[in-house]
């Protein structure tokens, strides 16, 4: 029916088209195969998102961790005051980091996880319970007071402590990076470019937010350091450089707070001035140096017997004030009497006393009171004289 050229044009055409007809048979399976193979890969890939975060968490952790922990050792080495308590700064750092590190691991520990990550996650654990409860041996050394046992607390905490956390971080840094390149590679498997183009925006939004996460982090430490400079320095401005006892700016604030309570629960509240005898000529005689120390010490000494609810300040040179709340003339006498003993180099002072009146300025009762430590003074020093407050209402002016 068809010559030989035509069989031949029917063939070629029959060879074409089937390619094309499969093709177009081919495409709608294809399509949907590949929008599967899309969907499942978006569905890993949000997956490995969350993870990588989890990841970067616990990698973020460990190098705040680390951070207190390194202060926290310094702290103990050079024997800090109070540094073994969860307390200090650096102690309750320590110890809030520990327990954002302990609760990341626990929600990394419960998503799908490759067994070699896994496996550093567990190593990851171990070393981290074997440096806690090494922390809490140390500290207990550190807390029973023994010079032995406390310099093998310094050891232990400068030496065993920091190899197990750097063996911790190793390993949080080689899974943060396993988990990383899992999600590369997830986003690389995508079919689409522009889905990778998508995922890697997002990959880079994870990045960012990590660094967001750890810039938030830094600048918190920084306004935490910033706050307590701050604080360090507005103690300053109201400390005595000497005898690190209130000055006399932060007498003024300090004083009208007492006045304040004083007056609402109707609380005696004694008054004095205190001055060493013969100061100048100690200073004299065995230098300025020495009189330094002389002032430091019998400060101390005095500082030592106070209640935390009296006021002892310095104004000056040698003149101390000192401000006994729910104390009346008589109890003031005989506490003031107390400190005068056992002072260092065998130093003597005279002091003024007398009671606040209420609604008295306070200055007015600090000139009574340093009249009478004029009286003391010409009285033969080493002594304490006392001033009733004058009959009826206290000055207004």
């Amino acid at each position: 029916m068809f010559d030989r050229n035509e069989k031949g044009i029917m063939l070629k055409a029959i060879i074409v088209a089937a390619p094309i007809l499969l093709c177009m048979g081919l495409l709608p399976v294809l399509s949907f195969y590949i929008e599967k193979l899309q969907e499942r890969g978006r569905t890993e890939i949000v997956e490995y998102i969350s993870i990588a975060q989890a990841a970067m968490e616990v990698k973020f952790d460990a190098a705040d961790l680390n951070g207190w922990q390194t202060g926290y050792a310094l702290d103990i080495v050079r024997n800090v005051d109070g540094a073994n308590r969860d307390n200090s700064l650096s102690r309750s750092e320590f110890l809030r980091s520990a327990d954002n590190f302990r609760r990341d691991i626990q929600t990394l520990r419960a998503m799908p996880l490759a067994a070699d990550q896994r496996s550093l996650l567990d190593s990851v654990q171990r070393d981290f319970n074997a440096f806690m409860e090494r922390d809490r041996d140390i500290i207990a050394m550190y807390r029973s007071r023994s010079p032995a046992l406390r310099d093998k607390a310094s050891g232990l905490v400068m030496g065993e402590e920091i190899q197990i956390f750097n063996h911790i971080s190793q390993n949080t840094n080689a899974l943060a990076v396993s988990i990383t390149l899992d999600l590369m590679k997830k986003v690389a498997q995508s079919n689409s470019y522009g889905i990778v183009a998508r995922w890697m925006m997002l990959v880079m939004w994870i990045v960012a937010s990590a660094m967001a996460i750890l810039l938030v982090r830094l600048l918190h430490k920084w306004l935490g350091q910033m706050r307590n400079l701050m604080q360090k320095l507005e103690a300053l401005a109201g400390t005595d450089e000497l005898t690190q006892l209130p000055n006399r700016r932060t007498w003024d604030l300090q004083i009208e707070m007492m006045l304040a309570t004083a007056r609402r629960y109707r609380y005696p509240l004694a008054i004095a001035l205190f001055d060493l005898d013969h100061f100048k000529q100690f200073n004299d005689t065995y230098g300025h140096p020495e009189g330094d120390r002389l002032l430091r010490e019998a400060s101390l000494l005095i500082k030592s017997r106070m209640r935390q609810s009296d006021l002892f300040a310095r104004f000056g040179g040698e003149e101390f004030v000192l401000a006994l709340m729910d104390c009346d003339l008589p109890q003031a006498v005989t506490r003031i009497e107390s400190l005068r003993r056992n002072l260092p180099d065998q130093q003597t002072f005279s002091v003024g006393v007398t009671l606040w009146q209420e609604d008295e300025r306070i200055h007015s009762t600090l000139a009574r009171a340093d009249k009478a430590l004029y009286q003391a003074k010409n009285g033969g020093r080493d002594r304490v004289v006392s001033v009733e407050p004058p009959a009826g209402k206290g000055e207004e002016s």
